[in-house]
């Protein structure tokens, strides 16, 4: 009797260990899926995100073949024909930067703001010009934010505050006072 209870207590115990095997398999598991998942989507979001840039140049040519064009140009032309030909054209390209630019915002790019303050996480100072300190001043090209995150800063011109002294100083990237024959 004693032998037979100890072998339910072994077969009990057994069950016991293999229930607990099969609860953390099934834990593993579905911990696995979840990073599968979660690595998808992000190889996802990244294959998405180096198309949208590989997209930006694209975008940019069409937005300066619009500004290419001078107003006189779009209203009047040489001549009759040749004007509506090129109003036409204006038109379809006009239209499918609008259309490109909407199905680029639904896949959750948006343009960086570029006309307030510098801001170094967004944009990339390319020069520096006389104005308000630390205003951007132009915009040389468009920034943009995929999902909420950086993939291309604005590149801006920065204003910055005009110094009494007419030369700069070495840090701020001017040269020294005089040249090396005269301070011989």
């Amino acid at each position: 009797m004693a032998k037979k209870q100890d072998k339910v207590k072994e077969l009990e115990q057994k069950i016991a260990e293999l229930d607990s095997q099969l609860k953390r398999a099934v834990a593993d598991y579905r911990n696995l899926e979840s990073r599968v998942s979660q690595g998808r989507s992000e190889l996802t979001s990244f294959v998405g995100a180096e198309l949208v840039k590989r997209l930006l140049p694209v975008l940019d040519h069409l937005e300066q073949a619009l500004t290419g064009i001078s107003e006189q140009d779009k209203q009047s032309g040489p001549a009759l024909s040749e004007r509506s030909e090129l109003n036409g054209w204006f038109k379809g390209v006009e239209l499918a930067v609008k259309e490109f630019n909407q199905v680029l915002a639904q896949e959750g790019l948006d343009q960086i703001p570029a006309d307030g303050v510098f801001d170094p996480a967004l944009h990339e100072a390319v020069d520096t010009a006389e104005g308000d300190d630390n205003k951007i001043l132009k915009v040389v090209r468009k920034g943009y934010t995929l999902n909420d995150k950086v993939i291309r800063p604005a590149q801006v011109i920065v204003g910055r505050k005009s110094n009494d002294h007419p030369e700069r100083s070495l840090a701020e990237g001017g040269r020294a006072e005089g040249s090396i024959k005269e301070a011989i």
